[in-house]
């Protein structure tokens, strides 16, 4: 991703990524998709404003996550931020900025009215008892196997399923080194695909998504309870969050053993209107900008 407007702050080196560590403390949400960028699992940028000691960060995943964090107040930094963030040409199609606080977030949102609209997210925190007392869905029809990604399943979901993960795992061979999933196939087709989006800061980031002939069957259910396990067998605490107003993905969370634990507004920005006004309906949004 070719970056323009942004060369008056600075790019930490991958090497001090971790500078911007305490900045990341006691955040109400586990942003792993910056941590992924800081340990150098996934690719992205930190751009801070101290070399040393930063007290402000722009931490950019490839993927669109930007998480804004400070500790004190820089007017040139966040000014520096604003006008990347007005500069279509720094993004690819769209991004989702997270801020460490929502009193920060809504202070960049004032210059970016009309340009995002506003989001909230629900996160959630993994309950191990309740995860281990949870109904499983009954056993699996014959047709029904359950693999674990490997690269050639991470290249068939990609390419049939969602090509943004080009963009989310630089390769196969990323993903098979430094992400996972599990999935149900019948016939060598998807039927419901638990992936990683994210891994890092301990965390992995729970993506789950089945095909619609094979809905309501509880195959999430079960591709979601295979993650979990690969996640407690690695030392990993999964992380599941979703759209406030996305009720189906809520109840799953809970299925799964998640415990609901807040609710923090975002901003968004797509190049397609038409992608931001269907996203709006269908989670039932009544306000289409920026707050």
């Amino acid at each position: 991703m070719e970056l323009e407007g942004i060369d008056e702050m600075i790019e930490l080196s991958k090497e001090n990524h971790a500078h911007v560590l305490p900045l990341l403390k006691n955040l109400a949400y586990e942003p792993v998709f910056a941590y992924s960028v800081i340990e150098r699992n996934q690719s992205g940028k930190v751009f801070v404003d101290h070399n040393e000691n930063p007290t402000c960060s722009l931490i950019i995943n490839s993927y669109g996550q930007y998480l804004l964090v400070k500790s004190g107040d820089n007017e040139y930094f966040m000014s520096e931020v604003v006008d990347f963030l007005l500069n279509d040409q720094n993004h690819s199609k769209y991004y989702d900025l997270y801020a460490s606080t929502p009193e920060l977030l809504f202070q960049i949102s004032e210059s970016l009215a009309g340009k995002t609209v506003l989001l909230h997210r629900s996160s959630f925190t993994f309950d191990l008892s309740k995860f281990q007392h949870l109904k499983k869905p009954n056993a699996l029809q014959e047709q029904f196997v359950m693999k674990q990604m490997d690269k050639a399943l991470f290249d068939k979901y990609k390419n049939e399923m969602d090509a943004s993960y080009d963009s989310l795992w630089s390769s196969s061979q990323q993903f098979a080194d430094r992400g996972f999933g599990y999935c149900l196939v019948m016939d060598d087709d998807f039927a419901s695909v638990c992936n990683s989006y994210f891994v890092g800061g301990g965390y992995a980031d729970i993506d789950i998504v089945t095909v619609d002939e094979y809905q309501n069957k509880g195959l999430a259910t079960l591709t979601g309870v295979a993650f979990i396990e690969h996640c407690l067998n690695h030392n990993l605490v999964p992380n599941y969050n979703c759209d406030a107003g996305n009720e189906r993905s809520i109840q799953l969370a809970k299925k799964l053993g998640f415990v609901k634990k807040y609710d923090f507004p975002m901003l968004w920005w797509h190049q397609d209107q038409r992608i931001i006004s269907d996203y709006l309906k269908r989670f039932n949004y009544s306000n289409h900008s920026s707050e």
